[in-house]
């Protein structure tokens, strides 16, 4: 298993991506920020960036990242102590 950034911009003024968001729920994930999420999948980068395309716009931006282990951020995030747990990485 491995931890994964997915980070979106959605550009379809009225769209309803609720079907992306439930896809990216399946994982064992946290919601990081706004448009922000870290998975936990057996998969590799490209095969959840594959799952995940068929469910956004062309004009649609994704990006699936593979964390090594060192992050930082400004503050205690709702993220932290999930990223924290040892086993993760």
């Amino acid at each position: 298993m491995a931890i994964y950034i997915v980070t979106y911009d959605l550009n379809t003024p009225g769209k309803d991506y609720k079907d992306l968001l439930i896809a990216i729920r399946k994982y064992t994930h946290c919601h990081a920020l706004k448009s922000a999420f870290f998975v936990d999948s057996a998969q590799t980068a490209q095969q959840i960036r594959d799952t995940l395309m068929k469910l956004i716009d062309g004009n649609d931006s994704l990006y699936v990242m593979r964390l090594t282990g060192e992050w930082g951020s400004n503050r205690q995030m709702p993220c932290t102590a999930w990223l924290n747990d040892g086993r993760k990485f």
